[in-house]
């Protein structure tokens, strides 16, 4: 029995990269896993390879950005298991921007940069608290990079 068993995860950016080792370190513990992404080829190749060797995934399009998609997420993730206990905020966007203190960066790409890497693990933690907070708590992690 693994340490996550009975429980359900959700991360973000999972369709690949870091959130994709998340959410494969989860299944190997026993937990059940949505895959949330808004690259849902990414999210399902991730979530078979997840069945494929034993464990519980069902990946999820999410804007995390988008209120009502992050709302749909969640909803998604308790019809199929019940309730959600983790949230791993991982999605993020970089675009090739540079470190210049964001001075030459396109403004609609900045505010969208914004929306998606410092707004969406607010939006996916509203989305999400009421489901945790009736299975008794849970936890959150948000991920952060130098961008």
């Amino acid at each position: 029995m693994g340490r996550f068993e009975n429980k359900v995860g959700i991360v973000t950016g999972a369709g690949g990269g870091i959130g994709q080792v998340y959410a494969e370190a989860l299944a190997r513990e026993g937990a059940a896993v949505v895959i949330a992404d808004i690259n849902v080829e990414g999210a399902e190749k991730v979530a078979a390879g997840i069945k494929a060797e034993g464990g519980n995934a069902l990946a999820v399009r999410v804007d995390v950005s988008d209120i009502d998609s992050a709302n749909d997420m969640a909803a998604q993730t308790v019809a199929e298991f019940g309730g959600i206990d983790y949230l791993i905020n991982n999605a993020a966007i970089f675009g090739g921007m540079k470190l210049d203190g964001l001075l030459t960066v396109d403004w609609d790409y900045y505010r969208k940069f914004m929306s998606v890497n410092q707004d969406g693990a607010l939006v996916c933690t509203r989305a999400v608290f009421s489901h945790m907070e009736k299975r008794g708590g849970g936890a959150i992690v948000n991920q952060s990079s130098t961008a």
